[in-house]
C-alpha cells in the first residue's frame, strides 16, 4: 500500500533547507468501524460478539495494569512509567509534582508494519489542513502551553471547519489517545481560527489536530508539529 507524506519546515532550527516529513492522515478508524470490519471477515461472528470480546479483553488489560503488571502482546507492549523530579530517595509520590503514565511500544507482530508501507511525497496545501502555529492567549506563548478555558489561536492554511459536522473541528488528543473537541469558536477562517480551549483538559501532553472534510472529500487531519502542555 502507498501512503502519501508531506514535507514541513523544521522551525526548531534556523536552517532554511531543514524540513521534516509527516505521513498524511486521510481518515481515522474508530472501534465501532474496526468491529464491523472484523465481523465482516469472519462469518461465524456478529458485531455484538466481537464487541463483547474486545471489551472483555480491554477490561482484563486495564485490571492487570492497575495491579502493576506489564502487558506483552503480539500487537503492543504496555508498561507503567513515572515522570517528575524526586529530590530524595524517601520522597513519596506527589500528584502535584509527579505523573504516572503508560508507555506503549509495538509488539512483535507490529514491528514490521513500517516495512510494508510504500511512501510517496505530495504537496501539503492541496490535500489537508496545515497548522503552522498555535498561540495561547493567556500566556502569550507559541507552540508550547495550553490554558484550559482561555482563548487559543491557530494559523496556517485550509483550517476552516464545519462546526455543524460532529466529525469536523479542532481536537486536543491526550497521550492516552483521548480526543477532546473544541465547542466554542470566535473566528473560523481558512488561515486563522480563534477558539476557546476546552475547560476539562487535565495536566499532560496533547497533540493539536484540525479535522476537516476539504471540498466535500473524506476526512483530512492536519497536526501541529509540536506537542502542547497543560501544566
Amino acid at each position: 500500500m502507498t501512503v502519501p507524506f508531506i514535507l514541513r519546515k523544521n522551525y526548531l532550527t534556523t536552517r532554511e533547507d531543514d524540513f521534516t516529513a509527516k505521513p498524511v492522515v486521510f481518515d481515522s478508524v474508530n472501534q465501532e468501524e474496526l468491529v464491523k470490519k472484523v465481523a465482516a471477515k469472519h462469518s461465524a461472528l456478529n458485531e455484538a460478539d466481537v464487541l463483547i470480546a474486545v471489551r472483555a479483553y480491554e477490561a482484563v488489560i486495564a485490571e492487570e495494569l492497575v495491579q502493576g503488571s506489564n502487558i506483552v502482546t503480539p500487537m503492543c507492549n504496555i508498561s507503567l512509567g513515572i515522570t517528575g523530579v524526586f529530590d530524595r530517595e524517601i520522597q513519596d509520590f506527589d500528584p502535584e509534582h509527579h505523573n504516572l503514565h503508560l508507555n506503549y511500544k509495538p509488539g512483535v507482530d507490529f514491528r514490521t508494519i513500517s516495512e510494508q508501507v510504500k511512501l510517496v511525497k505530495i504537496t501539503a496545501a492541496e490535500v489537508m489542513p496545515v497548522i503552522e502555529l498555535f498561540e495561547d492567549t493567556e500566556t502569550q506563548t507559541k507552540n508550547e502551553v495550553i490554558t484550559p478555558g482561555k482563548a487559543g489561536t491557530i494559523k496556517g492554511s485550509k483550517l476552516k471547519v464545519n462546526t455543524e459536522d460532529p466529525v469536523e473541528g479542532i481536537f486536543f488528543v491526550s497521550a492516552d489517545d483521548i480526543s477532546t473537541k473544541v465547542e466554542s469558536y470566535i473566528r473560523n477562517k481558512p488561515s486563522e481560527v480563534i477558539f476557546m480551549v476546552p475547560e476539562g483538559l487535565e495536566a499532560g501532553q496533547y497533540q493539536l489536530q484540525v479535522r476537516s472534510k476539504l471540498e466535500g472529500k473524506s476526512l483530512r487531519i492536519g497536526e501541529l508539529d509540536f506537542d502542547l502542555s497543560v501544566n
